[in-house]
């Protein structure tokens, strides 16, 4: 390891400790018992923890987290390829697009429920509609972005239809897929979270509701970081893939 990495790590662990430091501090003086100090918070973890709660609750938003998310990541794929190849789709998915990216997609989960019920079909439901819209924009510019003289050389040797798709518009788009699930993630974990504070018993985003309902803001905190772990976790394995997969581009890695 470089100078320059051990000062990148060095920096970052020092980020951490400042944030950490700060908060503890900040609960000490502040002497509310509505701000928990970092060992409570710790302890709380560790009950969720130890008798599976958090578990549970975790795989269950999880499933339908990703289950939302990868609807969301094929239909979009599709649509955006399909819309960036052809005048006649741009012309119908565009107009749409434009009017439904602004719109907040949360504001429609009442009618939702109505459609689908209370149950895991409905946070699915809300997951791919909030994740669709920037993965149709990463999409569509990566299939975009493909360059006239490398589909010229493609046709110039009777690359059919598949193939073009396969050689030439999936590796110009995959950095543009990656980016896109970089942004999507994180919007699926928090309408996975929003949604699960409304008329449910499963999720992490029960959990923090119901500790605070009750006062306990260390156990809400905890999952909060859990929520925050997992988070950091997916995001670093999408940037993992894309270093394996776009192995001939180099992408900023935050």
């Amino acid at each position: 390891m470089d100078n320059i990495s051990r000062g990148s790590l060095f920096l970052k662990v020092l980020g951490i400790c400042v944030v950490l430091g700060s908060w503890q501090t900040f609960a000490i003086l502040s002497n509310n018992p509505l701000i928990p100090e970092l060992q409570t918070i710790c302890l709380k973890f560790l009950e969720l923890a130890r008798d599976g709660e958090l578990a549970a609750h975790a795989k269950s938003s999880l499933l339908n987290g990703f289950a939302g998310l990868s609807i969301a990541f094929v239909v979009a794929t599709m649509c955006g390829f399909l819309a960036a190849r052809s005048w006649v789709f741009d012309s119908m998915l565009h107009p749409l697009v434009s009017l439904g990216y602004p719109v907040p997609k949360l504001a429609l989960y009442p009618m939702v429920i109505l459609i689908l019920g209370l149950g895991g079909e409905s946070r699915t439901a809300q997951v791919a509609l909030e994740c669709f819209f920037p993965l149709f924009v990463q999409s569509y510019a990566g299939a975009k972005a493909v360059r006239p003289h490398m589909e010229w050389l493609a046709r110039n040797v009777d690359a059919g239809s598949w193939r073009l798709a396969k050689d030439v518009i999936l590796p110009t788009a995959l950095p543009f897929l990656f980016t896109g699930l970089r942004i999507a993630i994180p919007i699926m974990l928090i309408v996975t979270t929003v949604t699960e504070f409304i008329g449910d018993s499963h999720g992490l985003g029960f959990l923090i509701a119901r500790s605070s309902a009750y006062f306990d803001t260390a156990s809400a905190f905890a999952v909060v970081a859990v929520l925050g772990a997992l988070g950091l976790l997916a995001d670093r394995l999408v940037v993992y893939s894309r270093d394996r997969f776009v192995f001939w581009e180099k992408g900023t890695s935050l």
